[in-house]
């Protein structure tokens, strides 16, 4: 099963227990979180992934029982071992780069960058990719592919062309590898812009 259809697995309706109340890439992002901050409370991560505890609950309820995830009292959670193979090959595909240091072509106060290794044959001209990030809370999306050395916007423009400058900056900071897709997400809010850019990078996992 691929990455993409295993976390959506785990956000998707059940037939009995608590009903989700979160989308698949809220999710994605829990377990990142997780990963980088364990042992972490619910409160905690209620407020690093911007939704309620009752949620937080849910969703914690769900990975354990996919056994992904450990209780460890008063300390809070982890990950399980099988958790942790899982985010290790997420942390393989996809790379959380954060927010761009560069000027980007949006009055969006705040931006998130993610790359998706080897992504580039699953990307047509993005609008999926913009489509969820939108849906997850951004205002904007910028959808590039590096290949040949070159930084594209797919079916649309050769950015190292038409934009040499921006293209360069973007590759000196983000280091793509031949056929990652780079996505990157504009935002009022950190948080958004985050799950913007998660939302989007889980189309193409």
């Amino acid at each position: 099963m691929r990455l993409k259809e295993t976390i959506e697995s785990l956000s998707a309706p059940q037939a009995q227990g608590p009903q989700p109340g979160f989308q698949s890439f809220q999710l994605l992002d829990a377990l990142l979180t997780i990963d980088r901050e364990a042992p972490i409370g619910r409160k905690k991560l209620s407020r690093r992934l911007g939704v309620g505890e009752g949620t937080i609950r849910t969703m914690l309820q769900r990975l354990k029982a996919a056994s992904l995830l450990e209780v460890r009292g008063k300390g809070g959670c982890a990950l399980s071992r099988k958790g942790k193979r899982l985010v290790s090959e997420l942390r393989r595909r996809l790379v959380d780069a954060g927010p761009l240091s560069l000027s980007l072509p949006w009055e969006y106060p705040e931006n998130y960058a993610v790359m998706v290794r080897g992504a580039v044959s699953r990307v047509r001209r993005g609008i999926e990719q913009r489509d969820e990030a939108i849906k997850a809370g951004a205002k904007a999306l910028l959808v590039l592919s590096y290949h040949g050395g070159r930084l594209l916007m797919p079916g649309v423009a050769d950015l190292t062309a038409e934009k040499p400058e921006f293209a360069s900056k973007l590759i000196g900071e983000l280091k793509p590898q031949e056929g990652d897709v780079i996505l990157i997400a504009g935002a009022s809010t950190h948080g958004e812009a985050r799950r913007g850019a998660l939302a989007a990078a889980q189309t193409l996992l």
